[in-house]
């Protein structure tokens, strides 16, 4: 964390450091690139790179899970006795709820969901970003976002609306028609969908494809 950009901010006449990236998505991604790395690899370790505007975790072995599942996947360890022991130390949680975590922390901080890599079936590469102004997002990176939110509030038994995403995205309250967009290409992407159809359009609220 002290290597982290940070900057100075004024809150009620006290000055604080304000990191560009929330502590525990940074704990939880360097947890899971130790507990699922493989050790059959050899020559290679986990690795951390941090650049101004993002932080790139990488680890040998593929993913465990579907990607795109990895937020209600069932966990799945592939080093048991690492992630025991760093569970005891209280570093993570052995229930698999890191990304759950993760996801949360950067929607709370305007931060767009982190992308995850399967490199070659050989390495997994996780990628945090700092905060992006709405308007300099690619439309990957919005599609991602909406769908990581939607999957975590769906195994919350919820859903996203359109205040969500303005929230998610630092977006205004008169901006609503730019988080509907977003939302109704989410949809058609098949990224997401309605969670009720028969409900009115400014109470609707969206889950991902597979729920």
């Amino acid at each position: 964390m002290t290597i982290i950009p940070q900057e100075e901010v004024i809150v009620e006449a006290t000055r604080k450091s304000v990191v560009s990236f929330p502590e525990i998505a940074i704990r939880e991604l360097l947890a899971n690139a130790m507990i699922h790395q493989d050790l059959q690899q050899r020559g290679t370790n986990p690795m951390v790179e941090v650049f101004k505007n993002r932080i790139e975790f990488s680890n040998a072995g593929a993913p465990l899970v579907a990607i795109e599942r990895i937020v209600d996947s069932v966990p799945v360890s592939r080093n048991e006795n690492i992630a025991g022991f760093m569970h005891k130390c209280g570093i993570c949680e052995e229930r698999g709820s890191g990304y759950d975590k993760i996801v949360e922390a950067t929607g709370k901080n305007e931060l767009l969901a982190p992308r995850i890599e399967n490199q070659n079936n050989q390495f997994t590469k996780a990628i945090l970003f700092a905060k992006v102004p709405f308007e300099l997002t690619t439309k990957e990176d919005r599609m991602r976002t909406c769908y990581m939110q939607a999957s975590l509030a769906y195994v919350n038994f919820e859903g996203i609306s359109n205040s969500d995403i303005r929230k998610i995205f630092g977006l205004g309250e008169k901006e609503k028609a730019k988080a509907s967009r977003l939302l109704t290409s989410a949809v058609d992407g098949g990224y997401i969908k309605v969670m009720d159809p028969d409900t009115a359009p400014r109470y609707k609220k969206y889950i991902p494809y597979w729920g």
